[in-house]
C-alpha cells in the first residue's frame, strides 16, 4: 500500500519535493475538510435548532442527548465494518467507492433531517447522516498510511488536522453568517451539503486509485469482512495485542466523552447565560478557539517528538478538564473565553498527538480496520455524551442555577479520568 504513496511523492525533482509533498498530502486530506464543515455546523447550529423546532420546552436537553446517543451510537459500529470491508475489497479501487457511497447516503439524510417536522424524523435523518459519513470516513482515514511514506506521515497528519480545524472555522463562520442574513436553516443545509459534495468530487479527481491487494472474489473476501461477529473478535484481539494502541484508544474515548458537551450543548448554554450574544460568541469565539487549536496542535506535535507523546497528552488532558469545569462556572464573557481557550488548547494538542500515538502502534496491513476500531472511541464517546442531556433537564428542573456547573463539572471529571491510561503509557506499564 505504501508503494503507491512513495511513487507519487518521489517521482518529482529534488528542488520541488517539499512543495510537491505538501500539495499531495493536502489533496488526499481534502475530504476531511468537507466532513468537518458538515459536522461542526450540524452539531453546533442545526441539531439544537431542529430539537427546539420539534420538541417541547423542558425536554430539549434530553431530546438532544437522545438523538445524539442513538444516531452516533448506531452509526459508530458501521465504521470498523466499513473499514475492514474497504481493506478486503479486491477491486481496482478500494477506498474511493466507499467515499462516494457514504456521501450518497449522507446527503439525502441531511435533507430529511433539515425538512423534518417531527423529532422521530429528525432522528431518522441524523442516523442516515451518521451512517453515510462513517462509511466514507472509514475509507478516507486510510489515505495517509496507504499513500504517504512513513517519513512524511507527520506532515500528512498535521495537514489533516489543520484542514479539519479550518473546516470548523469556515463551517461556523459560514453557518452563522447565513443565519444572520437569511434567518433560515434551509440555506445553511444547502451550504454544508454543497461543501461535502464538492470535496467528494475533488477527492475523486485528486486522490489516486488504491487497488485492492486481496486475491479472490468479493464473496470470499468482502462478505467475511462484513461479518459483525468476526469484526468484534478481531477488534478485541487487536486491542489486546497492541498495548499502546489500546491505551491510546481508551484515553481518546474518555477525553472526547468529557469534552463533547462543550460542543453538543453549547447553544443551549449560551442561550441560558448570554441570550443576546449567542451568534457573536459562536462565530467570533469559535473561530478564535479554532485558531488556538491549530497553534496548539503544531506546538504539541513538535514537543511530543522531543519529550514523548504521553507527557504532552497529560498536560492537554489537565487543560481540558480544567476548561470544562470553568465553562460551567462562567458568568462573564472573559471567564468563558479563558475556559474556551483551555479547551481549545487541549483539543488541538490531544487529538493531534494522540493520532500520532495511535499510528505509532498501528497494526500493519490493517490500516482502515484499525482506525475504524480507534474511531469507536470517538464515535462511541459522542454517543455516550448524549447521556449528559437528561442530566441537564433533571438538574434544571430541580435547581436551574446549578444546571451548567453540574453538567460541565461532571464532564470535566470524565476528562480527568483519561489521566489513568495516560499515566500507564507514560510509565510503560504492561
Amino acid at each position: 500500500m505504501r508503494r503507491h504513496g512513495m511513487k507519487g511523492l518521489n517521482q518529482r525533482s529534488d528542488d520541488g519535493v517539499a512543495a510537491s509533498t505538501l500539495a499531495f498530502v493536502t489533496r488526499i486530506n481534502i475530504y476531511g475538510f468537507g466532513l468537518r464543515v458538515f459536522w461542526i455546523v450540524t452539531n453546533v447550529i442545526l441539531l439544537p435548532n431542529r430539537v427546539e423546532d420539534t420538541v417541547q420546552v423542558g425536554l430539549h436537553g434530553t431530546a438532544l442527548g437522545l438523538i445524539a446517543f442513538l444516531g452516533v451510537g448506531l452509526a459508530a459500529f458501521v465504521q470498523p465494518i466499513a473499514g475492514r470491508t474497504s481493506d478486503a475489497w479486491p477491486g481496482t479501487d478500494k477506498r474511493r467507492p466507499f467515499i462516494i457511497a457514504g456521501t450518497c447516503v449522507a446527503l439525502p439524510g441531511l435533507l430529511i433531517f433539515g425538512g423534518a417536522t417531527h423529532a422521530g424524523v429528525v432522528l431518522a435523518g441524523f442516523v442516515s447522516m451518521q451512517l453515510g459519513a462513517n462509511i466514507a470516513q472509514a475509507a478516507f482515514q486510510a489515505f495517509i498510511p496507504d499513500l504517504v511514506p512513513r517519513e512524511h506521515r507527520g506532515l500528512a497528519s498535521g495537514v489533516k488536522n489543520i484542514l479539519a480545524v479550518l473546516g470548523s472555522a469556515l463551517g461556523l463562520l459560514g453557518g452563522e453568517a447565513i443565519l444572520l442574513l437569511h434567518g433560515s436553516t434551509g440555506w445553511v443545509i444547502a451550504y454544508i451539503g454543497a461543501v461535502l459534495a464538492l470535496t467528494t468530487a475533488l477527492t475523486l479527481v485528486w486522490v489516486p486509485r488504491i487497488p485492492g491487494e486481496t486475491a479472490g472474489s468479493w464473496q470470499t473476501t468482502v462478505l467475511p469482512a462484513m461479518n459483525p461477529r468476526k469484526v468484534w473478535r478481531e477488534a478485541v484481539t487487536m486491542l489486546r495485542r497492541h498495548t499502546v494502541f489500546r491505551r491510546a484508544v481508551l484515553a481518546q474515548f474518555l477525553f472526547v466523552l468529557g469534552t463533547y458537551p462543550s460542543e453538543r450543548f453549547l447553544v443551549l448554554f449560551l442561550k441560558a447565560r448570554f441570550a443576546d450574544q449567542v451568534h457573536q460568541i459562536v462565530a467570533i469565539g469559535g473561530v478564535a478557539a479554532i485558531a488556538i487549536a491549530i497553534l496548539a496542535a503544531g506546538v504539541a506535535g513538535s514537543m511530543s517528538d522531543r519529550i514523548g507523546r504521553p507527557k504532552v497528552l497529560t498536560v492537554a488532558t489537565i487543560c481540558g478538564g480544567t476548561g470544562m469545569v470553568l465553562v460551567g462556572l462562567s458568568t462573564t464573557i472573559p471567564l468563558l473565553m479563558v475556559a474556551g481557550s483551555l479547551i481549545a488548547i487541549a483539543y488541538g494538542a490531544f487529538l493531534s498527538v494522540n493520532w500520532a500515538q495511535l499510528n505509532d502502534d498501528l497494526p500493519a496491513h490493517e490500516f482502515a480496520a484499525a482506525l475504524g476500531v480507534a474511531n469507536i472511541s470517538s464515535a462511541g464517546a459522542g454517543a455516550m455524551a448524549g447521556l449528559f442531556g437528561p442530566v441537564l433537564d433533571i438538574v434544571n428542573a430541580v435547581s436551574p442555577r446549578a444546571t451548567y456547573p453540574v453538567l460541565f463539572g461532571l464532564a470535566g471529571m470524565v476528562v480527568f479520568l483519561a489521566l489513568i491510561p495516560l499515566n500507564r503509557l507514560r510509565n510503560g506499564d504492561a
